[in-house]
This record gives C-alpha cells, structure tokens and sequence, in this order.
C-alpha cells in the first residue's frame, strides 16, 4: 500500500510536470471543427506498468502543442488499467486535467476494463442530469458539422461487449432526428454492439469509431465505414487520431509515435525492428469519410 500512494505521489506529479504547456498557451485558440480521439488508456499507478500513465501523458502533451488545439478530445473506454479501480480514475484525472486547463472538453465511454460507480465517484457529473440512457454513460459531442455519439458497451466483468435495448432504441430515435452527420462510437466493435443494420439504413450516419483491439485500422465492415483506434500507451499501435472536420466531411490523421507488444522493449535498442517499421509505416496515414447525404 505504501509503494502504491507512493507511485502516486512521484510519478503523477512528474507526468503533469511534462504535460505543463508554455508560459502564454492559454491564449492558443480551440478549434470546434478539431476533435482529438484517444483510446485504450488503461491507467494505472503500478510501478511495474509505468508506460500506460506515460503514453496518456505525453498524448496530452501533443494535443496541448496543436496550435490550434482541438476544442474536444474523446476518450473510448479502458480508461482504467484491468478492473476499474478507483484510484485509476483518479490518476486519470490528474493526467488530463491540462486539458481541462486549457480549456478543452473531454468526454469518455466505458470500455470493458471499466466500472461505472468508480468512474462516477471521481466524476459524479458525468451522468448527466438526466442521463441519456438509465444506468449506462452515453454522451453526444456536438460539433459544428457533425455529431460524435459515445455508447456505452461495458459488461461489468466480461471482455466482450454489447449494447441493451434501452441504448438501442435511443439510438435510433437519436439518428431519426439528426440534422447532421453523425459518427456513432464505442469502445467495442461493430460486431460487438450490433448497430450496423441500422447506422446502413440510416444516410446521416457517417461512420462506427472504436478502440478494445490497439490498432489503427480503417475498413468498411457490412456496409459501414469504421475505424479501430490506436491505444494511448497500453500496447499495440502507440499514438492518438485527430479529426478536421469540414461541412465536406472529416479528415482522420494518425499521429503514431510507438508499437510494441506486450510492453516496450526496456532499452531502446533491444526494440525489434519491424515495430519501427510498422511506426514509419502508419505515422501520418489518414482516412477521409464524405459527408454525401445529410437531412436538410
């Protein structure tokens, strides 16, 4: 216990140190038509697990050197290192507080390594007053030409992952009444949380985001456009994605900074070589999604 508020006390403080923005930044403009998307940050303060909190860390360093900055930055689930301890929550917190001081939003879904109620104590106003859906986290990022819609695919002990009926329906009440295009996303996939029949027959949904698997990954999966999130610093591919959005469509560009898997190699050397490659690779790829059908 004594190692833990320990690594609490250090290494947070050492990560805020290297996320603090120059002197005069909060005169840096926010861009509402710049949106940032992080995933899979699974924080933790485990000695032994130091690159998570530092990869969350040094993204938010990146998103704070954007001039402009993007007005949002959305967070798809495994916010928590395994089984949503409260004290993740609270590191969380502290890591993207810089944001907060910019002042940039943040909104985040619940991933499978996710509790509800310990999110909820570190950040009681998340709910929503009244939430959108009972009893699950569901948010709408609205932007000036499109909407980012963040599910809540979390089974509380269970890797995979779903939606229920209530989120369903709302869904699709949601999408009937959209006056924009609309990126729905969770942490699961497409397969995982079953709304492809509907986002195909419905023209202003633009597109399906989501992390779980830490891979950079843009596809068109039964008539949906999607795309698979890098993870903040977990493993996998290393980075975070940001989106120009345009009243045309939206432009996705990946800034990955590492890959490796289980963990980064202990010295930069023993790196194997093709997790370089891969970063040379994917670093700057970019994915376009056109806005060709809105309601009027």
């Amino acid at each position: 216990m004594m190692r833990k508020v320990l690594m609490r006390k250090t290494l947070a403080s050492l990560l805020l140190a290297a996320c603090a923005f120059p002197v005069g930044a909060a005169t840096i403009p926010v861009d509402e038509n710049l949106v940032a998307l992080f995933a899979d940050m699974h924080v933790t303060e485990d000695a032994q697990q130091p690159h998570q909190r530092a990869g969350l860390a040094q993204c938010v360093q990146d998103v704070l050197a954007c001039h402009p900055r993007p007005a949002n930055v959305l967070f798809y689930g495994d916010l928590s290192f395994n089984h949503g301890a409260t004290n993740d929550y609270r590191l969380f917190n502290e890591l993207v507080k810089p944001l907060e001081d910019a002042g940039i939003r943040w909104s985040a879904c619940m991933g499978n390594h996710d509790r509800r109620a310990a999110y909820l104590s570190v950040f009681p106003d998340r709910h929503g007053a009244p939430p959108l859906v009972p009893e699950r986290l569901v948010t709408v990022v609205k932007t000036p030409h499109a909407d980012f819609i963040l599910l809540d695919s979390c089974l509380e002990g269970s890797v995979n992952g779903s939606l229920d009926g209530a989120q369903r329906a709302w869904l699709q009440a949601t999408l009937t009444h959209a006056e924009k295009p609309v990126f729905v996303g969770a942490h699961h996939s497409l397969a995982e949380t079953g709304v492809a029949g509907l986002m195909a027959s419905n023209a202003v949904c633009a597109a399906y985001i989501h992390g779980h698997h830490h891979n950079w990954k843009p596809q068109q999966e039964k008539g949906v456009e999607t795309l698979c999130l890098p993870s903040t610093g977990h493993w996998g591919d290393i980075g975070y994605v940001l989106v120009k959005l345009s009243s045309a469509g939206a432009v996705f560009t990946l800034y990955q900074r590492d890959y490796y898997t289980p963990r980064p190699a202990a010295k930069p050397a023993e790196a194997k070589p093709e997790w370089q490659q891969r970063v040379q690779k994917n670093n700057g790829s970019q994915w376009n999604v056109v806005f060709t059908q809105q309601k009027k």
